[in-house]
């Protein structure tokens, strides 16, 4: 693994472990979970190959294999319990009590402090603990794998058989980045997903990386088409809102953000941008109204399970800091402000979830340091935020039935 200057969380993580032995060991396993990350992007853009796909598809899924088990005989090894820590007997070893991944994330049992103070041989154990569990996992996500994908090239159903394969080549995915979020967070104390490997991100920053992109595309087009629409519209007016609309297209189809879609929605993209390329704005009205719906459609990327749970936590949040703020706002408006402002950074991570919550965060960055400072300015769209992220009362279950 190549310690490049951008890669700083893998700086900080290093420099953490003062034994060289396992700071070569960790790296190792790092420098494996990394390769196999990069194989599976490859694969993933591979699914989006139309010409020899079968072929292409099956020497790109060899790589990723070699890459996969490779990593999967190195968890072995270090799990094993004649491979202790260095410096220490497998007997001692041994009798270490396990430290879930779970557990260490959410700093119940140990917090980042704690866990820095905590020896380097005291965070291997920790580490070796949970090899084991990861191990199975990832296993049981391989096979997985090796099932979709045969299914993949000898079921007729192809753009089936290759949804399936996309979403066990995440599930994989999201295996390495959970052997590599472990590594972080036993000799860190927390881990920062998006920051392991540059350029890669684990599935829940892909989704909200894809939400936020939708959203603005979306909004993008909606604009332009009502021009095309408006049968009022100057023919030179609608042409160059034509245009612009296959300009936003074809822009987003070569950013990073379009390979994180699924291959069947980004071959959809690409017929899309070449129905609207090949015409202009008066033949293809039609299929411009059908474009702005079908980007409308998209909004279900929301309801997946990782995205919900993500938001709910940012609402909870954000709900329960903005009222205990808020009240005090007279008493301690400097320290409200800046509640606002952590509150605020937080719902940029909701971007694209609503077209409301959007325009409260573009109003607030529109905003300067001493405008976000006045209390008069920045508490209306703070209430504003609390009133738009406020989970929806639950209503309370009938008292003389049966509640399910």
């Amino acid at each position: 693994m190549s310690e490049s200057p951008e890669n700083t969380a893998l700086a900080e993580l290093l420099e953490a472990i003062a034994d060289r032995r396992i700071r070569r060991k960790v790296q190792k396993l790092l420098q494996i979970g990394e390769e196999a990350v990069r194989a599976l992007g490859e694969l993933d853009a591979a699914l989006y190959v139309r010409e020899d796909g079968e072929e292409q598809l099956q020497i790109v899924s060899d790589a990723v294999l070699s890459h996969l088990r490779r990593l999967l005989d190195y968890l072995r090894m270090v799990a094993a319990p004649e491979n202790p820590a260095p410096g220490e007997s497998a007997a001692e070893a041994a009798p270490a009590a396990p430290v879930s991944a779970p557990t260490l994330a959410r700093g119940a049992a140990l917090g980042v402090i704690a866990t820095r103070n905590r020896t380097d041989d005291e965070k291997w154990r920790a580490l070796t603990s949970e090899m084991d569990t990861l191990h199975y996992g990832l296993s049981s996500e391989l096979r997985e794998y090796d099932r979709r994908f045969a299914d993949a090239l000898s079921n007729d159903r192809k753009e089936q058989a290759l949804g399936d394969l996309n979403d066990a080549t995440t599930a994989l995915m999201d295996g390495v980045f959970a052997v590599m979020t472990t590594v972080y967070e036993c000799f860190l104390g927390h881990a920062e997903p998006e920051r392991m490997i540059p350029g890669h991100r684990d599935t829940l920053g892909k989704a909200l990386a894809v939400r936020r992109a939708i959203a603005e595309l979306r909004r993008t087009v909606r604009d332009l088409n009502q021009t095309i629409q408006d049968r009022a519209s100057d023919p030179v007016l609608a042409q160059a809102s034509y245009q612009r609309m296959v300009e936003a297209v074809v822009d987003f189809i070569k950013s990073e953000v379009f390979f994180y879609l699924r291959s069947d929605t980004r071959k959809e993209f690409d017929r899309l941008r070449e129905l609207l390329a090949s015409g202009n704005a008066k033949q293809n009205r039609n299929d411009c109204e059908g474009f702005d719906k079908y980007l409308d459609s998209l909004a279900f990327i929301s309801q997946r399970v990782v995205l919900i749970t993500h938001d709910n936590e940012i609402k909870t949040k954000v709900t329960a800091e903005l009222d205990r703020a808020l009240a005090y706002v007279n008493l301690l408006p400097e320290l409200v402000c800046d509640v606002i402002l952590e509150a605020f950074t937080k719902a940029e991570r909701l971007l694209g979830l609503s077209d409301q919550i959007d325009d409260l965060v573009t109003r607030w960055h529109a905003l300067d340091d001493n405008a976000r400072a006045d209390i008069d300015r920045a508490v209306p769209l703070a209430r504003a935020l609390c009133d738009l992220v406020r989970p929806p009362p639950q209503n309370s279950p009938p008292g003389s039935s049966d509640f399910f």
